[in-house]
């Protein structure tokens, strides 16, 4: 089974804490998350799917009580290649939200160097992807916008420039 983005959501706020598939609605109301449908229809069926495909399990807790999702050593395993990926320009051209969930999720990986790399990646392809716009711009079909294509082609690249600068800085914190 090839994860989906919501696949990866839902094992990486399960990894954080099991809970029940209600509790990861929730997240998806309350939260910046909403990006993502909350809806019974889609979150259901694709907890069954990773249940299915070993990602996930569902047990009850040691006590007794309403089961809870886990995740597997198969979905850690899925999840920890997931987050060790390089981010790639495509990532930064088409989602750069996916590629801050996966920041965000890096909070649970307990390895030196992980976080750094993943910054490292983001910052790399962001460079490279700001180059190539600035040489858009300065190309025939560049200078042939009007001004309004220009402003806005020029407001992605500010946008690219501060997430550029935000993992640089990021990079430094995690320095320490």
């Amino acid at each position: 089974m090839k994860l989906t983005t919501l696949g990866y959501a839902l094992i990486g706020l399960v990894q954080a804490e099991p809970c029940s598939g209600y509790a990861l609605r929730r997240v998806f109301e309350t939260t910046p998350m909403g990006t993502y449908s909350s809806s019974p229809g889609s979150i259901y069926p694709a907890l069954a799917r990773l249940v299915a495909a070993g990602f996930l399990e569902k047990r009850a807790p040691a006590g007794g009580g309403k089961k809870l999702f886990h995740v597997t050593t198969r979905g850690r395993d899925a999840m920890n290649a997931w987050l060790r990926t390089p981010v790639t320009e495509e990532e930064v051209t088409r989602s750069v939200d996916l590629v801050l969930l996966r920041f965000a999720f890096l909070e649970n990986v307990d390895e030196p160097g992980v976080t750094q790399s993943f910054l490292a990646s983001f910052e790399s392809a962001l460079s490279n992807r700001i180059e190539q716009i600035e040489a858009y711009l300065e190309s025939p079909a560049g200078r042939a916008l009007g001004r309004h294509g220009r402003l806005a082609v020029e407001n992605g690249l500010q946008g690219l420039m501060t997430q550029r600068q935000w993992a640089a800085t990021s990079k430094k914190e995690f320095r320490s």
